[in-house]
């Protein structure tokens, strides 16, 4: 998926004799360039800079991508830690478009404090373009912040299910904050756009219906700056830097807030939606159950659990050969989903169930004993007695399942291929018993 705007951090490798010898996506995206193109150039052809390949120090510098076009894209880099004989190149995006240019616009024409925060800004954006979770991403981004400002505390606080949820740092008002009031952060959130707060009597301006000025002075926070998180319009979350000193704000401090707060955003976006992509690639699109191996992703969470025992259930569809037969597979498709219903329906949270595969499907369940196992065996396979829409009078479909249940201290070793391995043997027992049973094996 193509981001609507230029990305803030790519790579550029360089080897020994000049030429390119690898180039991140985000760059190929911005410069509008195949990788066969660059890849073997030198580095010239690419990238006009002041950098000197050699030396170890991480030193940032304006440059300029060359583009497709002819035109010169503004960038600022940084050389990274060689890895054998390559040199990475960080890439910054700091056209007029981008938020950082501000906070590097800033950052440039002062001293060495400016320099200070512009090694900062590029550091957090290759470790941004590196997180694989959220709550890495929110970590990381109070650490930068916490560097960046000098605050004395900052918390980061993200948008989950409709509440505004504090993921990392330490919020100093926390312990003061009145009962049933909206989280810390929410103002910012809700406001989208930068709040500086350089006494409590401030802080009371912003949020007049609590006595957040007292809240401050009991907490011993003096001044505060807080940024809300989002992307293309949308709220994600807010940070907040807190100081337990009288703090004046020169002209660079919102800049830099918006600077890191719209790199955290663009990462935790890139995180959900790499999630999201990567679970709907792992469900079953005929079932709408976990695939093979989400379910055994999820599988094992439940057999984590701190429970007397766990059972496994291996159910077996019977009669659904003689259904794809007559009707084709199109009829058993449809029959697969509703199937897939039925058994979503009759697991508790918790617990997990996944198509094995064909008409092969499994569960997992947090049991006190045997007989709780059993009960839940047999709902499952009342449930898919009853009748299915669309099959003729001549067609039925009924399940033999297959249970093995595990005591936590008898069977202190036991694992998921085991499990499914005894469940599997069971159900063939069941099924050469005449089907449309539960038969329950040893583990």
């Amino acid at each position: 998926m193509t981001s609507p705007h230029p990305p803030l951090c790519g790579i550029v490798k360089v080897g020994v004799d000049g030429l390119i010898v690898g180039v991140s996506a985000n760059v190929l995206e911005l410069v509008g360039r195949a990788r066969e193109e660059l890849v073997g150039s030198p580095l010239a052809s690419l990238l006009e800079t002041r950098l000197r390949l050699t030396g170890s120090a991480t030193v940032p510098a304006d440059a300029a991508l060359r583009t497709r076009s002819g035109t010169k894209h503004p960038v600022v880099v940084g050389l990274l830690p060689e890895d054998g004989a390559i040199q990475s190149i960080a890439i910054l995006d700091v056209s007029p478009a981008s938020p950082f240019e501000r906070g590097f616009a800033t950052a440039t024409a002062r001293g060495s404090r400016g320099q200070e925060r512009l090694q900062i800004l590029l550091g957090a954006s290759v470790g941004f373009a590196g997180a694989h979770d959220e709550l890495a991403a929110a970590d990381l981004l109070a650490d930068v912040a916490k560097r960046a400002f000098r605050a004395t505390h900052v918390s980061v606080h993200l948008r989950r299910e409709g509440d505004l949820v504090r993921v990392a740092g330490v919020n100093p008002l926390a312990e003061h904050w009145p009962e049933g009031q909206q989280p810390a952060g929410n103002r910012t959130l809700l406001g989208g756009e930068v709040l500086v707060v350089r006494t409590p009597e401030e802080a009371r301006y912003f949020m007049p219906d609590i006595p957040i000025d007292d809240m401050y002075r009991a907490a011993g926070i003096h001044a505060a700056i807080a940024a809300p998180i989002a992307y293309d319009g949308g709220p994600i979350g807010a940070f907040l830097c807190f100081f337990d000193h009288p703090r004046e704000f020169d002209d660079e401090a919102v800049p830099l807030a918006e600077a890191l707060a719209d790199q955290a955003g663009q990462a935790i976006t890139r995180i959900r939606l790499e999630q999201t992509l990567r679970r709907a690639s792992m469900i079953d699109a005929l079932t709408g159950l976990p695939s093979r191996r989400l379910f055994e992703d999820e599988a094992m969470l439940a057999l984590s659990a701190e429970t007397p025992a766990v059972c496994v259930l291996f159910i077996d569809l019977d009669g659904f050969k003689a259904v794809n037969d007559q009707l084709g597979h199109a009829a058993g498709d449809v029959l697969l989903g509703q199937v897939g219903e039925r058994l979503q329906s009759m697991v508790r949270e918790g617990d997990s169930i996944g198509r094995f595969g064909g008409d092969e499907f499994i569960a997992v369940a947090a049991v006190s004993d045997e007989s709780q196992g059993r009960a839940l065996a047999e709902r499952i396979r009342a449930a898919l007695a009853r009748p299915f829409a669309g099959l003729p009078s001549g067609l039925s479909i009924t399940a033999s399942i297959g249970l093995v249940v595990a005591d936590r201290e008898s069977e202190a070793d036991f694992t998921l291929e085991h499990l499914v391995r005894a469940a599997d043997h069971a159900m063939y027992e069941a099924k050469a018993a005449g089907g449309n049973r539960v038969s329950a094996g040893p583990y």
